[in-house]
């Protein structure tokens, strides 16, 4: 299969960042702090991750009942498994969104609900880790004191409400289309444009847009505490703050299309804020690591669901290409 050449410079950047990175840490400390890691607390990070994966099942099932129809939560919390290994072992990012719109369109019978429903559940998600960044806000002054994690907070917060400005301002897009179509991302406005219609009929019903709104704050606050709770069992003397400041700078980051999925992005960066609070290269390597791992062994039953879903997975694969 013919690689495309955007997918060669991504694979290139992952491989060129973890090169540099993992000739410049000292295994021996490393492994050391990995020991930390015991099996019970590895079994309870899965099940406390299981079930921030439940609330965004919750969180999805809601929205998809304001749009008059409903899904049962096992079906999604398939979907999401299955989303999850797509995201995690094939390049891009879309796999996931593809294969869950077409698992629920299977129950839904409505191709259409079931991409609003994905849209808009991301969307939630989106506004959510927006409210975050804003509560980060004054601890990245108090805590940190570094102006260059001041500016980078400031700059990844400002992408992120001017996101969520861009879907909810019919006005504000319009001004914006010509520039994004200057960058070749006309195909966002498109979307941008659709989701905006949709997002009106989803506000109309107030109980379902609070609901969805408390529960995605509540679990991007869960995801810190995830984050928070590894650190801790890893000896890592970082506050929940720090994360609180930190997690949306990767999040933001690592959602750039400049690498494989965020490998080596995110690595090079959890090091880079480390080593600016007086951390480790590799307590900030372990870290993120740990998550990493800790989240492939959580996405490995989304692979015996794809195996008994072979059309899905090349609809999914197909979305990853496009």
């Amino acid at each position: 299969m013919k690689i495309k050449p955007i997918t060669f410079i991504k694979i290139t950047v992952s491989i060129g960042i973890l090169t540099f990175v993992f000739t410049r840490i000292d295994f021996i400390q490393a492994w050391n702090q990995f020991k930390h890691l015991s099996l019970l607390f590895i079994i309870l990070a899965l099940v406390y991750y299981t079930g921030c994966q439940f609330l965004s099942c919750w969180r999805w099932q809601i929205v998809l009942n304001s749009s008059g129809h409903s899904a049962p939560m096992s079906s999604l919390l398939n979907s999401y498994f299955a989303g999850m290994f797509l995201n995690t072992f094939l390049p891009g990012a879309l796999g996931g969104d593809v294969y869950r719109v077409y698992r629920v369109a299977q129950v839904t019978k409505d191709s259409e609900v079931a991409l609003v429903s994905v849209f808009l559940e991301r969307f939630t998600g989106l506004a959510a880790l927006s409210a975050l960044a804003l509560i980060g806000l004054p601890p990245a002054f108090r805590l940190i004191g570094r102006w260059d994690i001041i500016l980078l907070f400031i700059a990844c917060l400002g992408a992120l409400v001017g996101a969520v400005l861009l879907i909810l301002s019919p006005r504000l897009l319009i001004l914006a289309e010509p520039w994004l179509e200057k960058f070749r991302l006309g195909k966002v406005a498109a979307r941008f444009a659709k989701i905006q219609i949709l997002l009106r009929k989803f506000a109309q019903d107030r109980t379902a847009l609070a609901v969805s709104m408390g529960l995605s704050i509540l679990l991007q606050l869960a995801i810190v505490y995830y984050h928070y709770l590894v650190a801790q069992q890893l000896k890592i003397p970082i506050s929940y703050l720090q994360l609180l400041v930190f997690i949306p700078i990767i999040v933001v980051v690592t959602l750039l299309p400049i690498s494989l999925g965020g490998l080596g992005l995110k690595e090079g960066l959890w090091i880079y804020l480390f080593n600016r609070i007086g951390l480790t290269t590799e307590q900030a390597l372990l870290l993120s690591l740990t998550i990493t791992a800790l989240s492939w062994l959580l996405s490995l039953p989304g692979a015996f669901i794809l195996l008994l879903d072979s059309t899905g997975f090349q609809l999914a694969r197909q979305g990853k290409m496009e």
